[in-house]
């Protein structure tokens, strides 16, 4: 099940082989990277070996990872994943954004569609993401998109050499019907 999904100023389509020099352009920034865990340089072929194994995780239905794109101009700008765990209808969302796009409620936007996608479409009951807790831009898209703060894990991850604290934001299906 490939989808295509649009919103006001967004297309979130599948990757294809073109779009791995662009990718590679967009993790190969620091920030990007100190923030999400690329390795760094972040490789072409990196890129198309990620852009490769998706349509086996389309069919299977296991995860749904999406280019970001400037609706009318296919411009891409990040990738947003929603990660299935069908045994318990909950879906993990994970995205990140090129740098020159932060700020401008793209994430956002992207992140909303995704979980009507994976509310609706898919048929969860749960959808969580996870933020570091330093990227209060992320955990802004999160709560904007109507996600809600529910706990706090303490040096979860290791990005960059340090453990990270983690926040965990989520919504279940009776809360999205009431939003």
């Amino acid at each position: 099940m490939i989808k295509t999904l649009i919103t006001e100023r967004l297309i979130l389509r599948p990757f294809t082989k073109s779009d791995a020099p662009k990718i590679q352009n967009l993790a190969n920034n620091n920030e990007v990277a100190d923030i999400i865990g690329l390795p760094q340089p972040y490789l072409l072929e990196h890129a198309l070996d990620w852009i490769k194994i998706q349509p086996e995780q389309f069919e299977k239905g296991t995860e749904f990872p999406l280019a970001i794109t400037e609706r009318g101009t296919d411009e891409l700008m990040g990738t947003i994943t929603l990660r299935v765990d069908t045994v318990n209808q909950k879906g993990e969302l994970g995205y990140w954004m090129g740098r020159q796009y932060w700020g401008k409620g793209f994430a956002t936007e992207a992140v909303k569609r995704m979980t009507l996608f994976g509310m609706e479409e898919v048929g969860l009951n749960r959808i969580w993401a996870a933020a570091i807790s330093r990227n209060i831009g992320s955990i802004t898209v999160l709560q904007r998109a109507g996600l809600q703060k529910e706990g706090l894990l303490k040096g979860d991850r290791l990005v960059s050499g340090t453990f990270e604290d983690i926040e965990i934001f989520g919504i279940v299906k009776e809360e999205y019907e009431n939003m």
